[in-house]
């Protein structure tokens, strides 16, 4: 009886241990295709915190967080602000239906549609025109400007030859450190860096956000992580569900 006491007791140990580690760096995500998408959903396009410039038709499907199909409008932009610092950004979506300039659009340190940091996928060439072959491009915007980064010859673009598919996944992602943004784009099952830049006086605090121009696209999640920012109950409750296969495993010995 003692011996058997004794097994429960590391088992349970066990348990303990796989939990705490299973819950330890857990991102926030705002899952807009799992279970709990209208939860996510709910959370980021009406929060108390949310901003936005323009109407995108901000809405839920099977795709996710989508937009309208209104594909001949400008830029259009919802985030929520926050007082996170120090974090890394990262997204998938995937266009649902192009139009002209094929923008998707995320943004880092959001405190409204005028001051933030955003980094974009877009369909050409900045100034290049149809056919040029898609670019990545990131700038801050400072009331309502944009302050472009000078990372290459050809400014804040980053040239990619080939095009972009509709129906097909796509990712952007984005760690902020003090003044450094570093960008990485996701494409072909794999993340691919992009490259950074330093921003001299930059907003120290604030939230996330997504954008479009003169595209339909949808948006996958978005998960972010550093100081401050809590994990969310989704990836608690997938660990606790490991956690069952791990007992049923343990009770066998």
């Amino acid at each position: 009886m003692k011996k058997f006491g004794e097994n429960v007791a590391f088992q349970l140990l066990l348990v303990s241990l796989f939990v705490f580690v299973n819950t330890l760096g857990h991102a926030l995500t705002y899952d807009f295709v799992g279970p709990d998408a209208k939860k996510w959903f709910d959370e980021f396009v009406k929060s108390p915190d949310m901003t936005k410039s323009g109407d995108a038709g901000w809405h839920l499907t099977g795709n996710g967080l989508e937009t309208d199909d209104n594909v001949g409008t400008g830029h259009q932009r919802i985030g929520v602000k926050k007082d996170w610092t120090d974090y890394t950004l990262e997204s998938k979506y995937q266009y649902v239906k192009q139009g002209a300039h094929k923008e998707a659009h995320l943004y880092i340190r959001w405190n409204d549609e005028k001051n933030n940091y955003f980094f974009r996928t877009i369909g050409r060439k900045n100034g290049g025109g149809a056919g040029s072959g898609y670019s990545i491009e990131w700038l801050r915007k400072v009331a309502g400007k944009d302050n472009e980064g000078d990372l290459t010859k050809d400014g804040d673009d980053i040239k990619i030859l080939g095009k972009l598919q509709d129906k097909t996944l796509y990712g952007l992602r984005g760690e902020i450190k003090g003044e450094l943004l570093k960008v990485d784009f996701f494409k072909d099952n794999k993340w691919i860096p992009i490259g950074e830049v330093k921003y001299p006086g930059t907003h120290k605090k604030g939230g996330i956000g997504v954008g479009r121009a003169t595209a339909q696209v949808a948006w996958k999640y978005l998960k972010v992580n550093g100081p401050g920012i809590p994990g969310d109950t989704t990836t608690r409750v997938e660990a606790l569900n490991k956690v069952a296969t791990t007992w049923g495993k343990l009770k066998k010995y």
